[in-house]
């Protein structure tokens, strides 16, 4: 038997799923990162599911934060998880509760030290050895600038999280000066950067912007405001939470795109977090959406290939195709299907589940990720209860020059827990 979800065209969401509406929202804008959805999506959700101050919800790919931000903003607790540390930093910095007189204080002290640093600068004093990209990307002093602006930065009389309010900023920076720029899931090289000199300007621009998004965030935030926002660094395969924890989860997993985020953000990770070999170990540990991945996962039972699926991966290996494609398909729905079991074991009874997920394409083969996730969800013991279609993207110039243009979905998928009044919305239909 084949099984057909309910799928419902909600077209008028398109914009909620594309980061770009981020970048002028104050605090979500500190730092955004690629195939963000916005916090319109995760508002609209919660008014859909009548969330409110007793309940709490979970995003497992935390991101730049926007499902946790989004919901402090509503004041529903929230908790969110990732392997990157960049991204445990910036959702952690965007839902502190800040001083902004002691913010403006610190600040004042550090850009007195920038200003002094560059004035005497010498090259070749760094703090540690840094990975040959960083040294390529940030050339002509910008390396020593950036090690030293981050080693005043730990040398503040401040608290850890004021530190890390400044990290941010000083990471936000980075794309600006690297000569390694990112280009999608990729990394391309360009001949010319802005100077070391423009540094400080740059930072006390960006600072500023972030104090005054701090000092607006305060004024509209009420006294009796206790919403508990917690993030940290964890596997969405194996999630340390009790059973039972969460009344509603939105999340995104990466899309079997081939983007590989540690490779995207490999100058920020290897400037402010790990060395080389860290970054290739949090390279192979992370979601099986790119080629490189090969992680050491739980032990997968009750798990099995779906048969739409099956017959997906025999049709491109008989394109020849390259055999990591193959078994990163593979090993990505088997991670879908961890992540799913997890939020199954951590949710409350009757509690709804959304996943923002992207079709691909593969040597002419459509993979419909959205329908894959709904059927491996019902594996892991979840309801499907409906398919949100939310947005049409072209696929990738490579696969319009072979095989033409072939629109790929863009879904929200809509779980909810087994409970009272919950119900398998689905079709079932005989072959």
């Amino acid at each position: 038997m084949a099984v057909a979800y309910v799928m419902e065209e909600r077209l008028e969401w398109r914009t909620w799923v594309t980061p770009r509406p981020l970048e002028a929202k104050p605090v979500h804008r500190w730092y955004v990162f690629p195939h963000s959805f916005t916090s319109e999506l995760v508002k609209g959700l919660a008014q859909e599911w009548e969330l409110g101050q007793g309940d709490s919800i979970l995003d497992p790919f935390v991101g730049a934060g926007t499902t946790v931000l989004s919901a402090k903003e509503m004041g529903i607790s929230a908790t969110g998880y990732d392997l990157s540390p960049l991204a445990v930093l910036a959702a952690k910095v965007k839902t502190t509760d800040y001083q902004v007189e002691a913010l403006r204080e610190a600040w004042q002290v550090l850009k007195g030290t920038i200003v002094e640093y560059l004035r005497y600068q010498r090259r070749g004093d760094l703090s540690k050895p840094y990975a040959e990209l960083v040294q390529r990307a940030l050339p002509g002093g910008l390396l020593e600038a950036f090690d030293a602006v981050l080693n005043h930065i730990c040398l503040l009389p401040a608290s850890e999280e004021e530190k890390d309010f400044f990290r941010l900023a000083v990471l936000g920076l980075v794309p600006r000066y690297s000569r390694a720029r990112a280009t999608g899931g990729w990394l391309k090289w360009v001949d010319e950067t802005e100077g070391v000199s423009t540094i400080p300007d740059a930072l006390e621009q960006r600072v500023e912007l972030m104090l005054e998004d701090v000092e607006r965030a305060t004024k509209m935030r009420p006294d009796s405001d206790h919403t508990a926002c917690r993030v940290e660094r964890a596997d969405a395969r194996c999630l340390p939470d009790p059973d039972g924890t969460f009344s509603a989860v939105i999340t995104s997993p990466p899309y079997p795109n081939r983007h590989d985020y540690t490779r995207v953000f490999g100058v920020e990770l290897m400037l402010a977090f790990l060395d080389w070999e860290g970054t290739r170990q949090l390279r192979y540990q992370s979601f099986h959406s790119h080629p490189e991945a090969h992680p050491v996962r739980p032990r997968i039972k009750g798990y099995s290939v779906p048969e739409e699926l099956a017959l997906l991966l025999r049709k491109i290996r008989q394109g020849r195709s390259d055999p990591r494609v193959l078994a990163m398909l593979d090993g990505y729905f088997r991670d879908v299907f961890l992540c799913l079991r997890e939020l199954a074991r951590v949710c409350r009874p009757g509690a709804r589940i959304a996943l923002v997920v992207g079709n691909a394409q593969y040597y002419g083969e459509p993979v419909p990720v959205d329908q894959l996730v709904a059927g491996i969800g019902e594996q892991a013991d979840l309801l499907c209860e409906r398919i949100l279609v939310v947005r049409y993207r072209g696929n990738s110039a490579q696969q319009m020059g072979r095989y033409g243009r072939n629109p790929s979905r863009e879904s929200v998928v809509v779980f909810r827990s087994p409970g009272p009044g919950s119900s398998k919305n689905k079709e079932v239909l005989q072959n």
